[in-house]
């Protein structure tokens, strides 16, 4: 039985004073998001978001002042993680949180 690639589910939740409602859902490699115990860490991802050189919708956040939380739902396939993404999306955008990347 072959090995596929595992990818990893998660939440980036800004913070800036009492406002609480932007939230960007990512998939990514899970290999990119391991600590040195070769677990998936929240940690891990925040510390790799926060070094992102890029112009992103994240960047942007940080630099007017955001803080954020790195939230890890779930690992699995990548069809398992595209279809979970795509739930939680669908059920963020009906409780009225704002999603900084609705179409990714």
């Amino acid at each position: 039985m072959a090995r596929t690639k595992q990818y990893v589910v998660y939440t980036r939740e800004f913070v800036k004073g009492n406002v609480k409602n932007k939230v960007g859902v990512f998939v990514e490699e899970a290999k990119n998001a391991t600590d040195n115990n070769g677990e998936v860490n929240g940690g891990v991802i925040k510390y790799k978001n926060l070094n992102m050189k890029r112009a992103t919708p994240t960047s942007a956040l940080v630099s007017k002042g955001y803080d954020f939380n790195v939230r890890v739902i779930s690992t699995g396939s990548l069809q398992t993680a595209m279809a979970t993404k795509s739930a939680l999306i669908n059920l963020l955008s009906t409780s009225g949180k704002t999603l900084i990347n609705k179409a990714a």
